[in-house]
This record gives structure tokens, sequence and C-alpha cells, in this order.
């Protein structure tokens, strides 16, 4: 105890007690100071410590001119609406009420215009109790899996799919199995077999997970008849199907693709979506969309404390006046426009080395590498080159599926005047593969 001197005030502390902080903190530091991370992580997390980073770039490889991003896929930052944002966020300061400054779970107006959006373009009447605002799809996929599934419960997955998504699957201490995709999206008919080899196995799958309108990383949407098919078998098995539509918005025909919780009524279909691919990822504004009794059961798992209603309240100004619908037409030419602008160059620079399909909307072109390419190799030497794409082997569930024929052109950020050059650096990245001039 520190000593008191004739005053009363507080005096110098005993020696004994002055030297007792430094040696805790001599204490902490040799116990601590070269820990390995790996025993303090739980069991879920341990497995995901010896993957490498999914964005990570190539490792030893120094860009010799200042980089090309193809492989972020994020919106247009020189597109973005900012003055109409900016208006929106005066609405919310000029607003007496301090709502947008509290904890909560998103501005009203916003569930009450997807209800109104969702019934006017999908033919099915919904209520505003139909969804669910979340972080991003991302924070509606983790809200999710962490309310149905248990360690060992089976979800299946198409192969490739979105990285981002094994995370969240992972984390929950799931049962990951995969089936193929082709160009109409996920193989029901390996889905039908694999669904019945896992029952013979004593388990039963709990989650199929769809990326159902333009995939990532394939660009493909899931056809008519396949959507029918996942119907079937689903309501055979018993399990519930994850439709991920983040990039439905961004179509280049007429139309945004149906959803399969169109043809259900919603029953046995959960759906997440999100603004951050038509608008701005940073406003991590998503949401779940599913029958009531699943939100009020998804409203019980919710220990965040809330999303910024900050934005939330400024996206419920913004979606007021208008401003989305004008913002996506804008954005679905754009991005029209930068794909053929992108197909066309790798064509040109780079068809002797790679195929790939056009997509009809979303963000990314899978590119498959011609026999004798490896997609690692390529990726390496591209980024030396001064251009980041992203390498297929990333994107597969497992790595025993994992090809290294595949690379994901993301279009969607560079600059609309730097899409050429960045096709013709993957030329010669190619053309220095090819030669066995590897980065």
């Amino acid at each position: 105890m520190a000593n008191k001197t004739e005053s009363g005030d507080i005096g110098t502390p005993d020696s004994e007690e002055h030297d007792a902080a430094p040696r805790a903190q001599h204490e902490l530091e040799k116990r601590w100071r070269d820990i390995d991370t790996g025993e303090v992580a739980n069991a879920l997390l341990q497995p995901l410590l010896a993957n490498e980073g999914e964005w990570d770039p190539p490792e030893g490889v120094v860009p010799k001119r200042p980089l090309l991003y193809l492989s972020i896929g994020i919106p247009d930052g020189q597109a973005l609406p900012r003055e109409a944002l900016r208006d929106a966020l005066e609405k919310v300061f000029a607003h007496p009420s301090d709502a947008a400054f509290r904890y909560g779970y998103g501005d009203v107006r916003t569930r009450e215009y997807l209800a109104e959006s969702y019934s006017r373009q999908r033919g099915v009447e919904v209520t505003k109790d139909w969804f669910q605002m979340t972080n991003g799809a991302s924070g509606a996929i983790d809200v999710v899996v962490r309310s149905l599934i248990d360690p060992g419960d089976v979800i299946i997955v198409e192969s490739p799919t979105y990285m981002g998504t094994l995370k969240n699957f992972r984390g929950v201490g799931a049962d990951i199995r995969s089936v193929p995709m082709d160009e109409q999206g996920l193989n029901t008919e390996q889905l039908a077999g694999a669904v019945k080899a896992i029952e013979s196995e004593g388990k039963r799958v709990k989650l199929v997970y769809t990326i159902s309108a333009f995939h990532n990383p394939c660009g493909v949407c899931l056809s008519s008849t396949r959507q029918r098919e996942l119907l079937d078998i689903a309501a055979e098995h018993g399990f519930l199907i994850l439709d991920d539509i983040a990039y439905g918005d961004l179509y280049y025909g007429s139309s945004a693709p149906p959803a399969m919780a169109e043809a259900s009524d919603g029953y046995g279909v959960i759906t997440v979506g999100s603004f951050s691919k038509i608008l701005a990822t940073g406003l991590r504004i998503g949401w779940v969309h599913a029958r009531p009794e699943l939100i009020a059961l998804f409203s019980r798992m919710r220990f965040d404390m809330g999303q910024s209603q900050l934005s939330h309240h400024m996206m419920g100004h913004f979606l007021a006046a208008g401003e989305l619908e004008r913002h996506a037409d804008r954005m679905r030419k754009l991005y029209r426009e930068k794909m053929t602008v992108t197909a066309e160059a790798l064509e040109k620079y780079a068809g002797d080395h790679l195929c790939f399909e056009r997509p009809m909307g979303g963000y990314y072109i899978w590119v498959e590498l011609r026999e004798g390419l490896s997609a690692k190799a390529v990726w390496r030497t591209a980024m030396h080159e001064g251009v980041g794409l992203s390498p297929g082997h990333r994107f597969f569930p497992a790595d025993a599926e994992a090809t290294d024929k595949h690379l994901r052109f993301a279009f969607c950020y560079p600059p609309m005047d730097q899409l050429e050059e960045a096709a013709r650096r993957i030329g010669i990245a190619c053309e220095r593969v090819a030669s066995g001039d590897v980065a």
C-alpha cells in the first residue's frame, strides 16, 4: 500500500510494490513474446491458419510497373453517386431525431423498399417482415449459418465458389462437401448423387449454398431448369437452400434472372443480397430474405448490437429519392461496356493462350488456360508485369479439387482506359510462361 505523508497526501510507494509492475511486465513478455498463435486459436480457427490468405499477392514477386487491378471485385470508384449520397447524408443530419446515432438494425424504409421492389419485380407479395438487415451479404450468411449449423453439419457448395463464404462455413465447423458446375450452374444430377451418398454415410445435408445469379467466380447463372431440379431435390431430402444473389441486379439484358424463392414462395429457400456490388462495399448494407418465421429466428442470433445506423438512414433517404434505380441503370451499362472491352482485349492479346465465355452480368470473367500453361505461373508473372489477378485454385472448396488452369478477371474496378493495357500485360505474361520465363 502506498505511504501517506504527514499532510495526508499519497507518497512514494514501498519499493517492493514499486517493482511489482516491471516484474509482471517482464514475466508477461517472457510468456507471450514468442507465443505460437496457433496454440491459443480455437479448434475452428486452427485449420484456417495453414492456408494462404484468400487475397494475398504471390509471394516474392515485385511488380516492375504500377499495378492495374483485375483482382478486386468492388464497384467502380469513379462512378460512385457521391452527390446523391451526400444529399442523403445531409438529410440524416438535418433530421431532429437521433435514431441514426443509436444502436439499431437498419432503417425500416430500407426493408419497405426491398419488400416493394421484390414484390414488383418478382410477382410475389412480401412485406418488410421478410427481410433482416445485416452487415453486407457476408454478414447475412454469417447470421444464417450461426443460427442453423452445428459443428459437423453438412453444407454442399458449388465447386468453384466464393472463398469468403467458405470461411463463414468453416467458422461454424461445417462439413463442407462440393458439387461441380458447368455453363448452366450447379450440376443438379451430381448434386442428387452426392446427397444420396452423404445419406448412406448416416448423415444428412443441412444446407446447399448456391450463387445463382452471375456466379463468383464463374459468371454464369443457374438455369431455370436447374433451379426447378434443385428445388425438387431439396423437397425430397429436406435440406435448406441458401441462395446468394449479391450480383443479381447487375444484369446486362432486360431483366434480373429469377430467384428461387419466387418458385417456392420462400419455403425452404433463404436468400441473401447486398447493396455492396451495385453501390459501394463500404456501406456494409446487406440483408437476409426469408419467410417471417425464419427472419424471427435469425433475429435471435444478433449479438453485434446492430449495424451502422448512420449508413442505413442515409440509404433510406437515398432509396426514397429514387436514386438507386438511376444509379443501377448506369452501372449495368458501364459494366456491360467494361466487360466487352476486357473480353475483346483478352481475345486480341491473349487469345492463343486462354478461352472464356462472356458473362451476361456481374463482375467476372472466368478464364481457362490452354494446355501447358499453369495458372499459378501466369498469376505470378502477371503480377511482375503489373497486373493483379485472382488465381483459380483459391475458389475451390478442397485442395484436391483445385485446378491449376483457371484465373478470375474482375473488370469492374479499374478505370475503362486501363482495361486494354491490363489485357496486353496478361498476354505478355502468358507468352513468358509459355517460353519458360516464370516470375
